[in-house]
């Protein structure tokens, strides 16, 4: 296929939140130049927000709750449509309580998590066959478990239906329309002078979703294909082929990354915990590539390499805010990367725990999003590793 042959195009709720922004929603998919077409939807403006606020008040079950919140997917599904046909196009909407509805989930109805092999299985039977001769429309944000019973996939949740209907289809491209101009590296209501990235990394996408961004859903990342182009593209851009913040890379969700390094040393620095002595000792270590902080009562720890340790510590020990200084040398790091720590609690327990097994002393441990960053002894440094690689191979 061509690059601009199957695309997944996704419109959150600010796009559908008026007649006007429907219609132009639905001119720039006939408009564009995509042989192959999907559109997911969201909720219509804060339809859901509404609806959570009504429902928040009474003692509903989350069944009932996924039941109701997903009428502002399913009526966005039945509009956009309309607007498709309006337009002329032949078009199909899929919804959870229709036989043919592709997206099977476990039965957690707040936060879902998919069935990757039936979703693919049903995506094929169902949605495919359409592409070429007719625009399927998708609620987002939905799903349906084994009993038939309607659940959701938490907030954000349009853009994983949108990343998981792309993997099934390998689509050449993932098209995420917002309301603002892709990617920017702030919020614009806090920061006035942000700036929008033409590429950004997506663990470096995923860092700043998980860390608060509400850009894009981080999990939705995880199903991104290799080769498969993701962009995030503003509404007011009119233009769903050009443009906006494309996201490079894969997580790959199911494979866990485990890097070491030696050679590091461990200072440790007797000090009030503030923003002027973590300044202090971040520029004292200038150019040093720092591998994990951490901090303690009344002390920092930096885990850095070093080739003038001695040098280093006389200058944070003429530093007047330090009241002490040690170091360690000889200290390896494990840096284990998976996707899977974001939502699953216990991984750090488990980690710990079969390195105790193999008596092999952790001299520190700190997280920070998908990584754990395990410090340890080099001298035990190829035996840990092998026992994190188990760890994820049972």
């Amino acid at each position: 296929m061509h690059m601009d042959d199957r695309a997944v195009i996704k419109f959150g709720g600010a796009d559908l939140s008026t007649g006007w922004g429907i219609r132009r929603s639905a001119e720039m998919v006939v408009k564009s130049s995509y042989k192959e077409v999907v559109v997911v939807v969201s909720a219509i403006g804060k339809t859901t927000d509404k609806l959570e606020e009504i429902i928040s008040q009474i003692n509903i079950s989350d069944q009932d709750y996924a039941e109701i919140v997903s009428i502002g997917e399913r009526t966005s599904a039945r509009i956009f449509c309309s607007a498709l046909r309006s337009l002329g196009a032949n078009t199909s909407y899929f919804d959870p309580s229709l036989d043919n509805w592709p997206l099977i989930t476990d039965s957690n109805f707040r936060n879902a998590k998919p069935n990757m092999k039936e979703t693919k299985s049903l995506v094929k039977k169902f949605l495919e066959p359409m592409l070429g001769e007719a625009i399927p429309v998708v609620c987002g944000f939905l799903g349906r478990d084994r009993h038939r019973k309607i659940t959701t996939l938490g907030r954000g949740g349009s853009d994983i239906t949108a990343l998981l209907l792309a993997n099934c289809l390998e689509a050449n491209e993932v098209i995420l329309v917002k309301d603002v101009e892709g990617v920017l590296s702030s919020d614009p209501k806090i920061v006035p002078n942000v700036k929008p990235f033409d590429k950004l990394d997506i663990h470096e996408m995923f860092a700043l979703a998980q860390g608060g961004a509400k850009i894009v859903r981080a999990e939705a990342l995880t199903y991104k294909r290799p080769n498969q182009r993701l962009r995030i593209v503003g509404f007011s851009s009119n233009n769903l082929v050009k443009g906006g913040t494309e996201i490079t890379g894969t997580f790959n969700p199911f494979s866990v990354e485990i890097n070491q390094y030696e050679g590091l040393s461990a200072i440790t620095v007797v000090c009030k915990i503030n923003p002027e002595n973590l300044s202090t000792l971040f520029s004292t270590l200038h150019q040093k590539t720092i591998y994990g902080v951490s901090t303690g009562k009344n002390s920092i720890t930096v885990f850095s390499q070093h080739k003038d340790i001695e040098e280093t510590i006389n200058k944070l020990h003429n530093r007047e805010n330090f009241k002490a200084i040690s170091y360690r040398d000889k200290v390896g790091i494990i840096e284990v990367t998976h996707p899977v720590f974001i939502d699953s609690p216990g991984w750090v327990s488990k980690i710990a725990g079969e390195l105790a097994s193999k008596d092999i002393n952790i001299i520190e441990i700190t997280t920070g999003k998908a990584t754990i960053n395990i410090f340890i002894d080099e001298k035990r440094l190829k035996d840990a590793s092998k026992v994190v690689g188990e760890v994820f191979e049972a």
